[in-house]
């Protein structure tokens, strides 16, 4: 149960939430400090929809923080976007283990909330820096390639938390971190989409099982993929389907040849790849360069199965 990933993520929110009682408790101040900070942001708001600046509203020092408050809120605003983003990082970094993870992606997770909520706070009260800040920011840009699409998922998830820190809405940022880490473990533990993950077939998993649990025992990577080719003649079907693997997957091993009706026989191969777009890559190549040797090639996915004793 302790190393239940739902059993520690409960654990640290529930920390957190402990802390964050405790410092208001102990400091009543700070929830005064912030109720001032929403004030002045509602009136800052309504101010830039007239085109005005905040103290032309409110007049010279009304309502006005020192900068020690002005600091204080920022580093508060900061660190709620680190607090929340954190746990969002590890269930990025335990859900792509197997895959493997993109550090840049775990960096940027952690790092970009932060850089928001302070960057609203900049900007929220002060109209013409708004504008001037948009247009920097236009002329900037990235060109980091994410590997995997749903990594822009959690780019999205750390600028969405980072705006709610900044106009200290905890509370929606809190519900954010919550649900989105929930809904990504209960994806990744059902492997949900993955209509292979459970079984490969009876017959089929029959044949297969043992070559896995003997891999399990004896590697830490498990096989990621299971490939069939359906040959007319076997040694030239063979030849073509092991200088494919060599070239585009990191290992392979040759499971079963099962004899079948007619003269032909089927080639079991579990192979082990980063991505399982590397299925389609095989069987496009297989068709192609097979030709009548190759009768049929299908490709199943291996994520998620239980090997022998690994998961």
């Amino acid at each position: 149960m302790r190393r239940s990933p739902y059993v520690r993520l409960a654990a640290y929110y529930v920390v957190l939430a402990v802390v964050v009682w405790l410092l208001i408790t102990l400091f009543p101040s700070i929830p005064q400090l912030l109720e001032r900070f929403r004030s002045i942001s509602e009136v800052g708001l309504a101010a830039a929809r007239r085109g005005r600046e905040l103290e032309d509203v409110v007049g010279p020092g009304a309502q006005a923080l020192s900068e020690g408050q002005w600091a204080l809120i920022t580093l508060l605003s900061m660190l709620t976007a680190l607090l929340l983003v954190l746990p969002v990082a590890r269930v990025y970094m335990f859900t792509k283990q197997r895959s493997g993870y993109d550090q840049s992606v775990v960096q940027t997770v952690i790092i970009l909330p932060m850089t928001v909520a302070a960057t609203v706070i900049l900007v929220q009260n002060r109209l013409a820096l708004a504008f001037t800040l948009a247009a920097v920011v236009a002329a900037v840009r990235f060109r980091n390639t994410l590997k995997d699409t749903k990594d822009a998922v959690y780019i999205f998830l750390a600028l969405a938390v980072g705006v709610a820190a900044g106009v200290f809405a905890p509370t929606v940022a809190a519900v954010m971190s919550v649900v989105f880490n929930i809904v990504v473990l209960s994806l990744w533990q059902f492997n949900v989409g993955n209509i292979y993950a459970d079984r490969l077939g009876a017959e089929r998993a029959g044949r297969l099982q043992p070559h896995l649990e003997t891999n399990a025992r004896k590697e830490k990577k498990p096989f990621t993929g299971a490939l069939s080719i359906r040959a007319a003649r076997l040694e030239p079907a063979q030849r073509v389907a092991e200088s494919l693997l060599e070239e585009h997957v990191k290992r392979w091993k040759l499971a079963e040849i099962v004899p079948s009706d007619g003269g032909t026989s089927t080639l079991e191969y579990l192979i082990r790849s980063k991505d399982d777009a590397v299925g389609a890559t095989l069987i496009h190549a297989l068709t192609a360069r097979g030709g009548p040797d190759v009768l049929a090639v299908e490709f199943r996915s291996l994520q998620g199965l239980k090997q022998g004793k690994e998961r």
